[in-house]
Formats: structure tokens, sequence, C-alpha cells
């Protein structure tokens, strides 16, 4: 699979995966209003924002910022990493939100959403970096 393809499908599996996190949370706050559950709305809410809001700007990104700059796409192993990263920390997070109220889980679920949002925005810097100019393409 080039590497086109693959940037394609991981934009695909961010937005369903965000859009699958905004079903779960607006059915947890459907429950949560009208009283058939109870939990904060603290994982709800971080569950929306990280679960929706997060997956569907770095999928949309990885399609407009080659698009605009005019340039490469990034690394398929680095999209994987920063996805599988994301993904174990909203749930982690969520986790130990809501069942657990572990401070460590808390944690390791913070870190592995901070480290991929570091590898995001180092794949964006990557994407949007402008090409060398040479003495064969460059003006004179």
């Amino acid at each position: 699979m080039d590497n086109l393809k693959a940037t394609n499908r991981m934009v695909r599996l961010f937005i369903a995966t965000g859009f699958a996190y905004l079903i779960i949370a607006t059915v947890l706050l459907a429950l949560n209003i009208n009283g058939i559950i109870k939990l904060d709305n603290d994982p709800i809410f971080m569950l929306a924002l990280y679960g929706f809001v997060t997956q569907v700007i770095f999928g949309v990104s990885y399609i407009f910022v080659p698009g605009v700059s005019h340039t490469r796409y990034a690394s398929y192993k680095s999209t994987a990493v920063e996805y599988t990263l994301l993904n174990a920390g909203i749930i982690t997070l969520i986790f130990s939100m809501l069942i657990l109220r572990s401070g460590i889980l808390a944690l390791a679920g913070a870190s592995a959403l901070i480290l991929s949002v570091l590898i995001h925005a180092a794949n964006m810097w990557y994407i949007a970096l402008p090409k060398k100019i040479t003495r064969n393409n460059g003006a004179n």
C-alpha cells in the first residue's frame, strides 16, 4: 500500500472513530441527564472533546495540510502510532475517571494523549516544511 492510500485509510479511521466517540458521549449524556445512570459530566465531556473533536481535527488535518502546502504526506507508521496512543490515552483516561478513580492510570492516559499530540504536531511540521530550493529549480 502506498503512502497516499495508507494516509487516506488513517484519515477515515480517525474520523469514524471520532464519530463513534461522539455517539457514545451523547448517549451517556442523555442517560445521565434523564437520571438513568449517575455519572460526573467530566468524563462525558472528555470523551466528546478528545474522542470526537480531537480525532476529527487530527484526521481532517491530514487531508488539508498536504493539500494546502502542496507537499508530501506524513509517514503511515507515525500516523498509526499517533492514532493508537490517542485512543489508548482516551480510553485509559475515561476508564480511570469512571471506574477505577486511579491517579496513576489517569496520568498514564494523559501522558499518552500528550505524546499523541506531540507526534501530530511533528507530523504537521514535517508536512508543512517547504521544499528545499536548489540551483536547478530556484529562481535567479
